[in-house]
């Protein structure tokens, strides 16, 4: 693997409460939870292995037809290597909603 350093397969982040986020986004705090690609980023770079100045490209957003949920996905160029981000809304759907991690798997 040419990039051992980023985290892939399911992404679970210890103590991550998704009502606490949300609450504090509607807060007006943690407002690049509101962005697929930042969100990306910011949590990319914290808990993934990721670098704030990878290229970060937005892909497309979808609702799940399994668990109804918006869903977004993200594409990643770090280094030499291409990861897929996906996002999902875990409390509000659409504008307002936080998106979260849920896997990143490499392309």
């Amino acid at each position: 693997m040419a990039c051992p350093e980023v985290v892939t397969g399911s992404v679970v982040i210890p103590g991550e409460d998704y009502e606490r986020i949300q609450r504090a986004v509607d807060n007006g705090q943690y407002l690049w939870r509101l962005s697929p690609v930042r969100t990306a980023q910011e949590v990319g770079t914290v808990h993934l292995g990721l670098r704030m100045n990878d290229v970060y490209t937005f892909v497309e957003q979808f609702r799940d037809p399994d668990d109804g949920l918006m869903h977004a996905v993200v594409r990643v160029k770090h280094r030499t290597c291409t990861f897929v981000v996906e996002l999902f809304q875990p409390e509000k759907q659409g504008r307002g909603g936080i998106w979260v991690v849920l896997q990143v798997t490499p392309t």
